[in-house]
Order: structure tokens, then sequence, then C-alpha cells
């Protein structure tokens, strides 16, 4: 973001890839520090184990959802004048900057789905939802009171109804790739039990029993 702002000129704030992959840093970020705190007491990382679960899971949706539109308008309505001011398509994608916000986004959450302790709980689906839904008045907020112009189409209510399909597009498809990322996190179980990673205990799990085991506890 830095790079594009000095050396393109754009607000990178405007991009929905840039609120997820600031997200996601600020998740795998917390998780680390999370990983060296030890409890004062029983229970007393309760709070930031429910907080660093329901970040993960914002973090998974909306990150597939960015990076999905993203490699979509690559093959099918490339945004090329949007993004860089010239029509030099692929090149405006391939930018070292855009494959981290569109391929290594996918590459760390991989290795959080095969290597990681954080699961995912289905009654965490509105944060994902409410996220993408900021981000809808952040864009409105700069079209209607800073008269800047929308990044996107389908929040541009001034380009008539196609963009109101669109707009429910947008949170179908984050509600598809919140449950496609819960079904991913299911299977796997979580280890084997006794295993501990800053405030989660590793427990397995069967995907059937995923919401009514918990599959969070705080260390002892």
């Amino acid at each position: 973001m830095v790079y594009e702002e000095s050396k393109k000129r754009t607000d990178g704030m405007a991009y929905l890839s840039d609120w997820t992959i600031l997200w996601l840093c600020g998740v795998e970020g917390a998780l680390g520090w999370a990983m060296r705190k030890t409890e004062s007491e029983p229970g007393s990382l309760d709070r930031l184990t429910n907080r660093l679960v329901i970040a993960y899971g914002v973090a998974w949706s909306t990150n597939l959802v960015s990076s999905g539109g993203a490699w979509y308008s690559f093959f099918a309505y490339p945004m090329c004048k949007t993004l860089e001011g010239v029509d030099n398509y692929p090149k405006c994608y391939l930018e070292w900057y855009r494959l981290a916000e569109h391929a290594f986004n996918l590459v760390v959450l991989l290795l959080e789905l095969l290597l990681g302790a954080v699961p995912m709980r289905r009654r965490d689906f509105g944060w994902s939802i409410l996220f993408v839904h900021v981000y809808v008045v952040h864009c409105w907020f700069r079209s209607f009171v800073l008269g800047e112009p929308v990044v996107y189409d389908m929040f541009n209510f001034s380009t008539g109804l196609p963009s109101v399909g669109w707009y429910n597009g947008v949170f179908l498809g984050t509600s598809l790739a919140f449950f496609i990322s819960l079904k991913l996190h299911q299977p796997k179980g979580y280890r084997t039990q006794g295993r501990a990673a800053g405030p989660f205990m590793i427990e397995r799990v069967a995907g059937v029993d995923a919401e009514s085991d918990p599959l969070v506890q705080s260390r002892s």
C-alpha cells in the first residue's frame, strides 16, 4: 500500500483487497503475539481466544472474496485503467504488490489450514458480512461526502439497477466463501489432543460435532 500510494498516487484504502490484506497481516501478527501469552489464572485467555477465532474467520472469507474477485476480473473484466490509469493489461495485474494481495495471501491461508491451530465456527458468520458492509459504507462515504469515485461498479448505485444485483452478489459471495472456509476446516480436526498453541488447545473433533463440542479451549 505504501508503494502504491507513493508510486502510483492511488488511495489504497479505496480497494477491498487492501482492507483484506491488512486484516490478514493484523490477524497473523495477533496470532504470533498470542502464541507467547500464558494464563495468569484459568480462563483468563478466553476473551482473547474468542476474538482471534472471529478475526481468523473474517480473514479467510474476505480474502477469498477479494482474491476471487480479482482473478475473475483478470480473465473476464480487466480494470487496468481503473487500477493503474493506463491500459497495460495484463501487466497491471501482475505487479508484485497485487500478487501479494491476491496470491501470497492465499498461500498464507493455505499454510494456516495445513499447519495452524485456529478453528472456524459457524456462529461467527455475521462478522464477515459486517466487515464487507463496513467497507461498502466507506465507499459510499468517499463518494457522497468526499466526492471521490467509487472504484467498484457494484457499489456505485448511480450506474443503475445492475449495481444492485452486483451489490447483493458480493454478500452472497462472502457467504459462500465463509461456508467453503468452514467446510475446509471441519474435516481436519485440530491435530491431536494436548498440543497447545498460545491460548489454543487443539483437540480432534469430527466435523459434524464442530459446533456442539468446543474446538477452542483455554490453556490450563
